[in-house]
């Protein structure tokens, strides 16, 4: 299958597809899975929206400035979570990424450490990058341990950058793993 992007043991990353928006509609909707980005009560986006929000990726094979994966279970062909890459720059060597294990009975499997650092060995080896930015939310400590845990480098942190649906305040951690 040309979609299959890369694959590991146990998942298998492949690019977005018109059948995916549904499925992304209900992660980002979903308040459990979305409270670790500051969306308790979920993003309240919709169909409609997706499709236009992800329109030129999925219309365009060609390297694009941001594109979505999605990451599948390599037993059971279910889709578990999503991959982002934005802000490619070529000519710097660098781009900005996102992971999430959307199904909530895959995570704590160590399923985003696997599918983060085949990411970042496939952005590497694909576009020769030297420079993987990503960043979080000071409350979610989980997806901060795991990029220190992966080789990135807090750079930035930034208090009450951003205020979620319930006006709480939230500090914001850039990070960046640099590539030899």
């Amino acid at each position: 299958m040309q979609n299959i992007i890369f694959e590991t043991n146990r998942i298998r990353v492949r690019k977005l597809t018109y059948s995916d928006i549904p499925i992304i509609t209900r992660w980002w909707n979903n308040g459990l899975l979305m409270k670790d980005m500051g969306f308790i009560n979920g993003m309240g986006v919709t169909e409609s929206s997706l499709y236009s929000r992800f329109k030129n990726q999925l219309s365009d094979d060609g390297i694009l400035e941001s594109r979505m994966f999605i990451i599948t279970d390599i037993k059971t062909g279910k889709e578990i979570g999503e991959l982002q890459y934005g802000e490619l720059d070529l000519k710097e060597k660098k781009c900005r990424v996102a992971m999430k294990i959307s199904e909530l009975s895959y995570q704590g499997k160590g399923l985003g450490e696997e599918a983060l650092s085949a990411f970042i060995n496939y952005l590497t080896s694909e576009f020769g990058l030297n420079k993987i930015e990503i960043d979080t939310i000071h409350d979610n400590i989980r997806a901060y341990n795991l990029y220190k845990k992966l080789g990135f480098q807090e750079v930035e942190r930034i208090k009450d950058f951003w205020t979620d649906d319930q006006g709480n305040k939230h500090d914001i951690i850039f990070m960046e793993k640099v590539i030899n």
